[in-house]
């Protein structure tokens, strides 16, 4: 496969995106990490006991609170100007993935029943999910819509 193929097919990839809104974005990101928390806090409830059950709660809504911040940048700044992709680039990298290794860093450090259930290392799984969704809705909310032909 040549690279000139390669590029078609990321580019054609990334045209079938549809554009969206904010508050739908909002809600897909939403659903799409409620419904990763009840796998991972079910095999952290059999690894760690039912004190893993808020830690996954809190590193699902730390990451959660992350990607919306994300995407409220790339909402804002996505098409603004010429700036608009480096200040939606700073939102995400701050706040995808600042804050929750931020937070998973000083609950680990201060220990509690929190530390002890591995909420750093659920973050950190929580974290990888919701870079993956919130990157693909950046793309959506970014994208012009199209007109009808």
């Amino acid at each position: 496969m040549d690279p000139t193929t390669v590029k078609t097919v990321q580019a054609k990839w990334v045209e079938k995106l549809p554009a969206l809104r904010f508050g739908p974005s909002w809600a897909i990101l939403t659903a799409a990490v409620l419904l990763f928390l009840v796998p991972v806090a079910a095999i952290a409830y059999q690894i760690n006991g039912p004190a893993a059950l808020p830690a996954a709660g809190v590193a699902a809504s730390v990451c959660w609170l992350g990607s919306t911040l994300a995407l409220a940048g790339a909402a804002v700044f996505g098409r603004s100007n010429v700036n608009g992709p480096l200040y939606t680039l700073a939102f995400g990298i701050a706040f995808n993935c600042g804050l929750p290794f931020a937070v998973g860093l000083a609950l680990n450090r201060s220990g509690g029943a929190l530390a002890q259930a591995g909420v750093f290392g659920l973050i950190v799984i929580f974290f990888q999910y919701a870079l993956v969704v919130s990157t693909v809705l950046s793309l959506c909310l970014i994208k012009p819509a199209r007109l009808p032909d």
